[in-house]
């Protein structure tokens, strides 16, 4: 099964976190102008990713990071054959270990992901069940937490603004505190907004309350919204219009006179 689309209707952190909660297994495949990426996924997980950007490859990310230097970077980069990975080859030359390389291509396959979070449009397609062969590596990636670092570099507003068209909803967590702090690595300031969502809370009164500015506040929301750790729900204790409004009360004039 395959499923298209584009991010000007659908939101890439969205597509993901959909992606995440069906347990999705196959390659959401992105098109950015020229460019090509891929979001490979397990169960849900994002476990790899590839990009035709030559932005995106491992040697020009480690210069962009400090971590290689250029003149090890033209060496290892004028020494590359078909079929050898640049990663490989800068274990060979013991530039960098093992180690150190599982830590480099986690963060490239991040970088890749983190680089969709902010297109306000571009063609996407899901295609069922595919993975990226023989380059593939599957990697362990926290995928939650992928999405919350994500969104928290984004810069662009109207997504979150979209998801939050009206101040007086109502939000609260949709299990225990505890899962939430168990998949997200998150601040103090976090960790009071997700405590004062185990009762409902509207949303006027969180932006009023929180210790965080509006807009960190708000793309924290919606990370626990997309991923379904807080959901919407009708505020407690007001009558609404399908109960009968409000009940009938029985008034004396001397009531009224004492109320006069």
């Amino acid at each position: 099964m395959s499923d298209s689309g584009d991010l000007s209707a659908t939101p890439f952190p969205v597509l993901l976190a959909e992606h995440f909660q069906r347990g999705s297994t196959g390659a959401l495949s992105v098109a950015v102008g020229a460019f090509r990426k891929r979001i490979y996924l397990q169960g849900g997980r994002v476990v790899f990713a590839a990009s035709n950007d030559r932005n995106d490859r491992l040697g020009e990310m480690l210069v962009r990071r400090g971590v290689l230097g250029l003149s090890d970077f033209l060496e290892a980069s004028a020494s590359m054959v078909p079929g050898k990975r640049f990663g490989t080859l800068l274990v060979e030359r013991e530039i960098i270990d093992g180690q150190q390389l599982v830590w480099a291509v986690t963060e490239q396959v991040k970088e890749i992901v983190f680089s969709l979070f902010g297109l306000p449009a571009g063609p996407y397609q899901f295609l069922d069940g595919q993975d990226a062969g023989e380059e593939m590596i599957t990697l362990q990636i926290n995928t939650p937490e992928l999405l919350h670092q994500g969104v928290t570099r984004m810069d662009q507003i109207l997504p979150i603004l979209d998801a939050f068209p009206e101040t007086d909803l109502h939000l609260q967590l949709a299990g225990g505190a505890s899962v939430v702090f168990s998949a997200l690595t998150l601040e103090g300031t976090e960790r009071e907004v997700v405590r004062a969502l185990a009762a409902p809370c509207e949303l006027r009164g969180l932006c009023a309350s929180a210790k965080m500015p509006q807009f960190p506040l708000l793309k924290f929301l919606w990370v626990l919204l997309m991923l379904g750790y807080v959901r919407t729900v009708e505020p407690s204790g007001i009558p609404s219009p399908e109960s009968g409004g409000l009940p009938e009360m029985e008034i004396t004039g001397e009531d009224l006179r004492d109320l006069l």
